[in-house]
């Protein structure tokens, strides 16, 4: 009878852990949308000045998170880098990066939205620019 119990219970609890383990829907790239707003095309910023980050990520279904980096055109360089890691169908980002380069520089504003947990993904950028 004790045994019996055991195994039921063992069953019940690899059921529940099936149910939560599984994988969502995966979004295709083309149902994810990332409008950023900040900073703009082209843009330019003086040296000392803050550079706002905003942007939104939306998907008909359940994102696996969002990364946002700047980096040098030139070299790569990534400048500034955060990330989370959470399940929802829209985020909202807003951050911002202090410019303390001390020569100019063209740099890329990259978001990333996080489709899965196999690491597939998609981004959108756009370019500005930092004076010293």
């Amino acid at each position: 009878m004790k045994q019996s119990f055991v195994l039921y219970s063992l069953s019940i609890i690899g059921v529940l852990l099936l149910a939560h383990c599984h994988k969502h829907d995966s979004p295709n790239e083309a149902d994810v949308t990332i409008a950023i707003t900040s900073p703009r095309e082209g843009q330019q910023f003086h040296g000392g000045e803050q550079v706002p980050i905003r942007a939104t990520i939306t998907s008909s279904v359940m994102l696996h998170g969002w990364a946002v980096e700047i980096r040098k055109k030139s070299d790569g360089q990534i400048l500034f880098t955060e990330d989370s890691h959470d399940h929802k169908k829209s985020f909202t980002l807003e951050s911002s990066w202090k410019n303390t380069l001390s020569e100019h520089a063209d740099l890329i504003l990259e978001v990333f939205a996080q489709i899965d947990h196999d690491g597939k993904k998609t981004s959108k950028q756009v370019m500005f620019h930092a004076h010293p």
